[in-house]
C-alpha cells in the first residue's frame, strides 16, 4: 500500500493482508500467453481430477470464525493482535532457521547474510522486521531482500502509517520512500510480516493505481500460500494481522471458475461467502464491479521493476521482463496462476477451516484429497 497517490476502495481495506522456488521457466509475456494456459488445467488422467471436482463448487465458506476478520464476518471475536513480548536476535535466528531449511542450504544462507548485514540494517533497524525481510529467502518474494540492498528504500520501520488501518504503507519521507509498518503489529510473527513485506518492496516509484494494488497482492496472497504449506500452524495462531492475510487469502481461494481453476476477476459466486461483504471476486476488491455485478477493469498503467518481474515469473512459472502495472498483466495473473496445485489449494482451503462439501453423487469423505490441518500440522513439527 503506498500513499504516494491516494486510491483506494473501501473493499480492498477489507481485504487487506496487511497477500516457491524458481523451477525451469517457460517463454510467456502477458499480452501473448494463451489464454487457455492455467496451472489448475488437467485432463482425465491427472490425478488432480478429483481436487478439481470439489474446487469447481461454490466457493467454500469458512466455520471457525475465529480465523477471519471481523469487518467481513462481524460476528466473529475481537481483533486482538499479537500481545507485547521479548523476541531475541537468538530466537529470530532459531526460527529463521527452521523456516528456510525446507528451501535449501543456499536460502538459509542468503537468509542469515540479510539478518546480519549491516547494510540491511541501517534500513531495517528493528531485528523482528529485519527477520521479517530475511524469511523471505528463496521464496516468490526473494528479490525483496535486494531491493532493500540496492537502497530504494531509506527506512523500513515500525511507526504509524497515514492510513491507519493498514497494515503497512510506503511514504515519501524526507530523504526518500520509506515503509511504515503499523506499530500495533510489532509483535505479529515476522513471517506473516514477511509476507506484507514482500507486498510494499514492490511500490518503488510515485505512482500508483488500482491495478499494481491488485498485482501487488495477489503475489503476496501467493507466496502466503505456499508458506502454509511449509508453516501450517500460522494459519490459525488468530493474531488480527493472521485473521486480515487469512480472509484475504480466503477470497483468492475461492476466486475459481467453474472447472476449478483458479481466476482473479472470476467465480461461481460471492467469494467472501456468508460474509457481510458481497465480492464477485478478489479482483473487485480493488477494481470495482460492473453493472451486471462483475469485475471492473483499470486502464491505467503504472511502472514496473525487478522485483515485480522475479515475483510474477516464480507465481506463474513463466520467465518475465518489463512487466507494467496494468491490465494486461491482471488478465495474465487471471489466467496463469501456478502457486498452488489443486490439491495444495485444498490443503490450504482445509488449514483454514473452510468447509468443503463431497462432489455431488458420491460419498462423503471429507479431506480425503489432501492431508488433514491436523496432519500437516503434525507433519511440520
Amino acid at each position: 500500500m503506498t500513499v504516494f497517490r491516494a486510491r483506494r476502495c473501501a473493499a480492498a481495506l477489507t481485504l487487506a493482508a496487511a497477500t516457491l522456488l524458481l523451477a525451469p521457466l517457460s517463454a510467456a509475456s502477458p499480452a501473448s500467453a494463451d489464454a487457455g494456459t492455467t496451472s489448475a488445467h488437467v485432463d482425465d488422467r491427472d490425478p488432480s481430477r478429483e481436487a478439481l471436482k470439489l474446487l469447481s463448487q461454490p466457493p467454500f465458506p469458512p466455520t471457525d470464525l475465529s480465523l477471519v476478520n471481523t469487518q467481513s464476518y462481524p460476528q466473529g471475536p475481537p481483533m486482538q493482535p499479537a500481545p507485547p513480548r521479548e523476541i531475541t536476535d537468538r530466537e529470530l535466528v532459531h526460527q529463521l532457521r527452521a523456516t528456510l531449511r525446507r528451501r535449501g542450504r543456499h536460502a538459509v544462507e542468503e537468509g542469515l547474510t540479510a539478518f546480519y548485514s549491516s547494510q540491511i540494517a541501517a534500513v531495517v533497524p528493528d531485528p523482528n522486521l529485519r527477520a521479517a525481510l530475511a524469511s523471505l529467502a528463496g521464496s516468490p518474494g526473494q528479490a525483496s531482500i535486494q531491493t532493500i540492498r540496492n537502497g530504494v528504500f531509506h527506512r523500513a520501520y515500525f511507526g504509524s502509517p497515514p492510513n491507519p488501518i493498514a497494515a503497512a504503507q510506503v511514504v515519501l519521507g524526507p530523504h526518500g520512500p520509506e515503509i511504515i509498518f503499523n506499530q500495533r503489529y510489532r509483535y505479529e510473527d515476522f513471517r506473516l510480516l514477511g509476507v506484507v513485506f514482500s507486498h510494499e518492496t514492490l511500490h518503488q516509484d510515485p505512482q500508483n493505481n488500482a491495478n499494481e494494488e491488485l498485482i501487488n497482492s495477489t503475489l503476496q496472497l501467493g507466496y502466503h500460500g505456499q508458506l502454509f504449506l511449509e508453516q501450517p500452524r500460522l494459519a490459525t495462531i488468530r493474531t488480527e494481522l493472521a485473521r486480515r492475510g487469512n480472509t484475504a487469502l480466503l477470497a483468492l481461494l475461492n476466486t475459481r471458475d467453474a472447472r476449478g481453476r483458479q481466476r482473479l476477476t472470476v467465480s461461481t459466486g460471492n467469494v467472501l461467502p456468508g460474509s457481510a461483504v458481497s465480492l464477485p471476486s478478489f479482483g473487485a476488491s480493488f477494481l470495482g464491479t460492473t453493472p451486471d455485478g462483475g469485475t471492473g477493469t483499470d486502464p491505467t498503467s503504472t511502472p514496473g521493476n525487478a522485483n515485480l518481474d522475479f515475483f510474477l515469473s516464480a507465481i506463474t512459472r513463466t520467465r518475465q521482463t518489463g512487466t507494467a502495472f496494468d491490465t494486461a498483466t491482471v488478465q495474465f495473473l487471471d489466467r496463469r496462476q501456478a502457486w498452488a496445485t489443486p490439491e495444495e489449494r485444498i490443503q490450504i482451503a482445509q488449514l483454514l477451516e473452510l468447509r468443503i462439501p463431497h462432489h455431488p453423487g458420491k460419498p462423503h469423505r471429507p479431506h480425503s484429497t489432501a492431508v488433514t490441518a491436523k496432519a500437516a500440522a503434525a507433519a511440520a513439527n
